[in-house]
Parts: C-alpha cells; structure tokens; sequence
C-alpha cells in the first residue's frame, strides 16, 4: 500500500541541455558564449523547453515516475507524506510545467500529513501554486519548508497554514521570521514542535523574545540552530519560559562567559547538542561539559545524543568523562540512550556508565580497544543487560 511519496531531481536527469561547448579553460551551455545572437540563444530555449515537455511525456506514458503513479484515483488518498528535494529547475514557472504537475498532485493527495519542500536549487516562485492549496489540506499537521518558501511572494501564502502540530524551518531568513510571531500566535493551540536549523543568523535576542510567548504554554520540541547574534543567556532566557519542553536540540560554540541563568528544564527527555568539531583541549572538553550539564541536571533524561557538522575533521582525543560522571551520578536511573561516538571516553567512565546505567538501551561510544575489551569480557560474564 501506497503511503508515502518521494521526489528527488538530482542534476543529471534534470533537464539537462545536452548540446555544449569546451575550451581549455571554460564550460558552459552555447546560450553562455558571448559569440551567440539572441536568436540562437532563442533556440536553445526553445529546445530545453522542447526537451522538458518530450521527457515530462515520457514520465507520464511509461509510467516510472513516483509521482505519476500516485497521482492515479486509487492511490492519491493513501498518500500521507510528501518530499520534494534535490536540484529543481531554476526556469520561471511559465517555461517549467512541474510547479504545475506538483500543485496539482497535492490537489489530489487530500490526506497528506506531512510534507517536506526542501529543493536545493528552484525559481523564487516554483512552490507558490503548491503552497496555495496547502491551507486546504484538512489532514497536514508536519510540514518542513527551506528558502524556496521564504520569498518574499511565498512567505504571505506560507503563514496561512493552519492547524500545524510541527513546524521546521531550515534557514528562516528576515522575511520569515518578521511574520513568525503572528503565524505562531495562530498556531499555538496545536503546535508541539519548533524546529529553526541550520544557518540561523538572523535570529536576534529581539526576534527570539518575539515568538517565545507564543509558544510559552504547548511546545514539547524545540530546536534551534547557529546564530552568533544569540549568546547561551539569551538561549537559556528563553528557554526558563517553555517549562514543558520534552526535546531540545541546540547548536553549540565556545564563548567567552558562562550563562548566569538557571536552567530547570523538569521534563526535559531529550537533548541533542551539535558541535562545529569536537573539543581538542581539556579546556574546551571542559566547557563542553559545563554547558551540557547547565542544561540537564533537572532533567529527566533519557537521551543524550552527540552530533558534529564536521566528522571527518579529526582532533586529539580528549576524554569528555566529566560529563559522563554526571550521568552516572544523576541520571543513571533514567538514561536509556548514549550517543558520543564523535568524542572519546576513558576505560573507567565506559565501566561505570555499564555499571550504574541499568536501563540503558543504546550506547555509542569512541573509545580505545581496551574499553571495547572490558565490555566483552562484562557482556560474557552477564555483567551487562
């Protein structure tokens, strides 16, 4: 049974113009080439065109697209999910048809709960038509949206959708975020979870205090990414007025002064912190674990999870136990899911986690062979669960 959609255009397939030009030191399309008239230019468009509708017929006589084949009377009603990723074409809408062979797929797809419109590359207003009919989408409570969504003719027609349970917003620019507070105010009687990610530079302490009332009483999920504008005592400020959160997902950074503010985050179950590169000196092990601690201690937590921008930079291993000590100390009770594998962990902080951690369900770690060799040998005796 049919039930969730996936569109992804990556490059290579895309419409792509197959007639091109090479010299020792550039490559392009013949319409990039000053030595070409208008008329030729002409031409060429003439004939992506040309091609885009030959390879949009094919999609629809033979059948292999996803899309087609959901798009039929018996399936459009068990699609529940939509994603839109990959590399769009970047023409006017007038001159590239799938904004509206999408518009009219969601048309068809009635039950839809969540849908993802994140394309890598698009034209400012190739989801304008989509975003017109999501409003009267009865069934849609997820919807995740990037800058293709954030224009300033998309942005009006976006922050009519109602009704929403999650929101994730990747990048939210100023367009955005000027018309969030009023958006969220009309969202807060079903909104559970606020996701801002990726490059947030353009929320300030201001913009920050401008939507956390709204969001105050019935946010359990909250996540928000990097922005040098946000120091961890505005971050902490806003985060003492969201008492239910249940899932927080923060970006952090070294900065110069600890936060002054107290955290009691009382039903805090998940946290997941992110990290540019995982710490290289025992200071900034330390500050790390500082900060994490600052956030949890009155949690009740049951996950903690690791995960760096950056894996494949490799720094000196410095052991992160401080903060694993304090697991095993306040948590142990509680802590079901371990995930440090990007950090290192020293033999007696991997033995007292195995010890103490009775509950544990799931543990990544870096370590050295003896640890890995300690947890066999316990594993064999019946010393781990």
């Amino acid at each position: 049974m049919l039930s969730r959609i996936s569109v992804v255009r990556s490059a290579p397939r895309l419409f792509v113009v197959p007639v091109r030009y090479k010299t020792s030191s550039v490559e392009g399309s013949v319409a990039q080439s000053k030595g070409f008239s208008k008329k030729e230019k002409a031409h060429e468009d003439e004939y992506v065109h040309r091609h885009e509708l030959e390879l949009l017929q094919k999609i629809r006589n033979e059948g292999p697209s996803m899309l087609a084949s959901a798009c039929i009377s018996r399936h459009a009603p068990l699609v529940v999910e939509l994603v839109i990723t990959g590399f769009i074409s970047t023409r006017i809408p007038p001159l590239y048809i799938f904004c509206d062979t999408l518009a009219s797929a969601i048309e068809k797809f009635t039950n839809l709960s969540k849908i993802t419109l994140c394309p890598s590359t698009f034209h400012e207003t190739f989801l304008a038509k989509s975003l017109e009919i999501l409003p009267s989408l009865t069934h849609l409570r997820d919807l995740t949206v990037n800058s293709s969504c954030m224009g300033s003719e998309t942005v009006p027609l976006l922050v009519q959708i109602n009704q929403l349970c999650k929101l994730t917003l990747h990048s939210p620019g100023r367009l955005i975020l000027n018309a969030l507070p009023e958006w969220l105010e009309r969202l807060s009687p079903t909104l559970i979870g606020l996701h801002l990610k990726d490059n947030c530079g353009s929320i300030t302490p201001g913009v920050l205090n401008s939507f956390v009332p709204h969001i105050r009483e019935h946010l359990r999920e909250l996540t928000l990414g990097l922005s040098y504008s946000l120091t961890d005592d505005d971050v902490f400020t806003a985060l003492t007025q969201i008492p239910n959160l249940e899932r927080l997902q923060l970006l952090y950074y070294l900065q110069l002064s600890p936060p002054k503010t107290v955290l009691r985050l009382t039903r805090l179950r998940s946290f997941t912190f992110l990290v540019d590169t995982v710490p290289s000196t025992r200071s900034d092990a330390l500050a790390l674990c500082r900060w994490i601690k600052r956030i949890i201690s009155n949690a009740p937590l049951e996950v903690l999870r690791l995960v760096c921008d950056d894996p494949s930079v490799t720094t000196a291993h410095v052991p992160v136990d401080n903060i694993v000590d304090h697991l095993v100390t306040k948590h142990h009770t509680t802590l079901r899911v371990l995930d440090l594998a990007e950090t290192y962990v020293g033999l007696e902080a991997t033995r007292a986690i195995l010890t103490r951690c009775v509950g544990l369900e799931e543990l990544c770690l870096a370590a050295r062979r003896e640890v890995l060799v300690s947890m066999l040998v316990k594993a064999f005796l019946g010393d781990i669960n």
